[in-house]
């Protein structure tokens, strides 16, 4: 790898010294580095893909989690390895610590790294006459919350056939990377990031027996909702209002989020520090 490329979240790294110290690490490798200054914009991207020079090897983010995720949204279409540096709380994704830096880059130059691909997921808005109005990929969830006050009914079915309807303030349809994000704060399950399959798990949901859903990658998910009280999310933003009769489509993308590893420290350690702090 020879031509990085940048991504900096300005609210973690505030005075741009770990954004500096990484370039020069690189560069004074030989590299070819461009640092992206135009984000965070309104919608929490950081960086468009149109900005990414065309001989981009790899994509480095310094910020948490979230900057990772944003990354990977963006540039999912360019099909880049990304090596996320962490200045965030413990991360899942972010696998550098600031004090490894140079350690980590180090070992991508020298090519002693995994890649490791994490699936996505896309997911379509179309309102009751069936026109497609809204369209975006995830990597953590796809997210439909009720905007009020009160519960709403969510009809669902899976490979359009349909399974059940649920009375809860929202549903989240999540990858085994986002299963350790707002599907587990809804008391969904744990999923070995590797692997490939979705989880559907209600978000506070009006009855005693309500299990989350876990099914195969290649499953369609669809959700209709029965009233104007809610909108649907893509890893937290893009952000957009439904009305009674719409269908949110849900499938696993035909891009996924190829993220480095350059630590030996498993997702089980990293899980097993998350829960203990």
């Amino acid at each position: 790898m020879n031509n990085f490329f940048i991504i900096t979240n300005k609210m973690r790294d505030r005075d741009l010294s770990v954004t500096e110290r990484t370039r020069d690490f690189l560069q004074s490798n030989g590299c070819s580095v461009y640092v992206e200054e135009a984000g965070p914009y309104e919608d929490g991207h950081y960086t468009r893909k149109e900005d990414v020079p065309e001989d981009t090897d790899c994509v480095v983010t310094i910020g948490g989690d979230g900057t990772l995720i944003a990354a990977a949204r963006d540039t999912a279409d360019l099909n880049l390895p990304i090596l996320g540096i962490n200045q965030g709380t413990l991360g899942y994704l972010t696998d550098t610590e600031v004090d490894d830096i140079e350690s980590a880059l180090k070992r991508v130059l020298d090519h002693e790294y995994s890649v490791e691909e994490r699936m996505m997921l896309c997911g379509m808005v179309f309102d009751s006459d069936g026109e497609l109005i809204a369209q975006s990929r995830a990597l953590n969830d796809i997210v439909i919350r009720n905007t009020v006050l009160k519960a709403s009914d969510y009809r669902l079915s899976v490979n359009s056939r349909f399974l059940s309807s649920f009375k809860a303030d929202g549903m989240i349809v999540c990858t085994p990377t986002g299963s350790t994000a707002y599907s587990m704060s809804a008391g969904g399950p744990i999923i070995e990031p590797r692997a490939r399959m979705m989880v559907i798990t209600p978000i506070c949901p009006h009855t005693l027996n309500t299990r989350s859903i876990v099914i195969s990658a290649d499953t369609l998910v669809e959700m209709e909702v029965s009233d104007d009280n809610s909108s649907v999310m893509f890893d937290g933003y893009f952000q957009c209002a439904l009305k009674k009769g719409y269908l949110i489509r849900v499938r696993q993308s035909n891009h996924v989020t190829r993220i480095i590893k350059t630590a030996e420290d498993s997702f089980l350690n990293v899980l097993s520090k998350k829960i203990s702090s």
